[in-house]
């Protein structure tokens, strides 16, 4: 079921594909699609949760997995996304993008944070260490990832819209150094601002 309806968003938009049409292709009956998950709503809800958690992961553990100063780690994780962007564009989204800009998303918020709290949970407990020695600015969770994913995120639909030339992945090394220097300075700022005394 959840094969042929990922099939058929990919090829069509979730709002274009019914529940008939997921049934016929992969063969099952309405009363199966109940039984496991309720309706076509609960089937959108685990691809998503799946597509959304495997792009996660992957940006995870370029991070964790980088060696080196923390502030470029989040660079790796803006290349992995992008990078992720570009070999699936259609897939990220119909299967993401169309949901986190939609109405889809306000009614089913608890599924993104589900995902969100899961694919994080790695990388908070990596960033205690350089929170704690100073390598990291200490900033929530929700600002690291804004910080990178936002503008990968806009940066993809920018070249999907067709208003970036090039191949996606071309700006990588770029947008990693926005992010990576950025957070360098922020970390600088709060250093310079806890040694100061009024």
């Amino acid at each position: 079921m959840l094969k042929a309806a990922r099939e058929l968003i990919v090829e069509h938009g979730h709002e274009q594909v019914s529940l008939k049409q997921i049934c016929e292709r992969s063969g099952v009956s309405n009363g199966s699609v109940f039984h496991h998950f309720g309706s076509k709503e609960g089937i959108v809800r685990e691809l998503f949760r799946e597509e959304r958690g495997k792009y996660l992961h992957v940006i995870a553990d370029a991070i964790i997995g980088h060696k080196g100063d923390p502030c470029d780690a989040f660079a790796a994780g803006t290349r992995a996304a992008l990078t992720y962007q570009a070999k699936n564009p259609v897939r990220y989204e119909r299967l993401i993008a169309e949901f986190i800009d939609g109405e889809w998303m306000r009614h089913n918020v608890d599924v993104w944070l589900e995902v969100a709290s899961k694919e994080e949970a790695p990388v908070i407990q990596w960033a205690a260490e350089h929170f704690a020695n100073g390598a990291l600015p200490i900033l929530p969770p929700a600002f690291f990832q804004a910080s990178f994913l936002g503008p990968v995120d806009l940066l993809a639909r920018a070249h999907r819209q067709g208003r970036l030339s090039g191949e996606l992945d071309e700006y990588g090394e770029a947008l990693g150094n926005v992010v990576s220097n950025g957070l360098k300075a922020l970390r600088g700022n709060i250093s310079e601002g806890a040694g100061t005394s009024d």
